[in-house]
């Protein structure tokens, strides 16, 4: 099949899959983010990711990481020790509100209760649910290696500024204050192979894990997909069950 013919196929789900999750209007969003600059704060959090050496981040020389699903497409990307007991795969869209507040409500808990504990790894995998949330994750996944786990870090904490609107230029400002040029961006965006394995990853997620929606967290060993992922309590339940089987 014609790769721009396949690419334009998934392209076709990602919208569908993006007008079944979005709670909020588009048009709401992207007002608000006409009315907020980017903001300062950004220079200097995005030069941090320029500068990324941070060990507890997996890194793709050191940690030649076996997914337990065997679905890796990328050099995976996350927290924790990979070794752990408990592997959490997360399929997020930088794009999307729900993932964002996960990541700033609820991943802080885990990481101090369970990831630093040795307990949990938790894996990104892409599963973007928008034009801005593929253009996001490309651009990551152009980064150097190193960068790209605090570049999503980053994409998250200044969602509201890039995700809502057509105009990518607050979204290309985060990638060049994060060591990117306005040619490389241009190159990674326009890099059809690398946007095959996004739209594979997306199959992967919708076929083995019937994802339909962001996020969407697996635990392994017990292959249990999570619930209630704005309740902590929740989760923590569904954690020790996993840590549980692992015994």
């Amino acid at each position: 099949m014609n790769l721009r013919k396949f690419a334009f196929g998934v392209a076709f789900i990602i919208v569908a899959v993006f007008a079944f999750t979005t709670f909020y209007p588009m048009n709401a969003h992207a007002e608000k983010a006409a009315e907020e600059p980017v903001a300062e704060a950004t220079t200097e959090t995005a030069t941090e990711v320029a500068n990324e050496t941070t060990a507890e981040v997996a890194t793709e020389e050191e940690n030649k990481i076996k997914t337990p699903d065997d679905l890796e497409i990328f050099p995976v990307i996350g927290l924790g020790d990979p070794n752990a007991p408990v592997y959490l795969v997360e399929y997020a869209s930088l794009s999307c509100s729900h993932c964002a507040e996960f990541h700033h409500s609820i991943l802080p808990r885990l990481k101090e209760d369970y990831i630093d504990q040795g307990k949990v790894f938790i894996e990104f995998r892409e599963y973007p649910t928008s034009k801005s949330g593929l253009d996001a994750v490309k651009l990551m996944r152009c980064m150097p290696f190193k960068r790209q786990y605090k570049f999503m870090d980053l994409l998250f904490q200044t969602q509201d500024m890039w995700a809502f609107t057509e105009d990518p230029t607050p979204l290309f400002q985060n990638a060049k204050l994060a060591g990117m040029t306005q040619e490389s961006i241009d190159a990674c965006l326009a890099d059809e192979e690398h946007e095959l394995k996004i739209m594979n990853s997306i199959k992967n997620g919708k076929e083995r894990y019937s994802v339909s929606s962001t996020p969407t967290v697996i635990a392994y060993p017990t292959n249990e997909k999570l619930k209630g992922l704005t309740n902590y309590k929740t989760i923590q339940k569904q954690i020790d069950r996993a840590l549980k089987a692992a015994e």
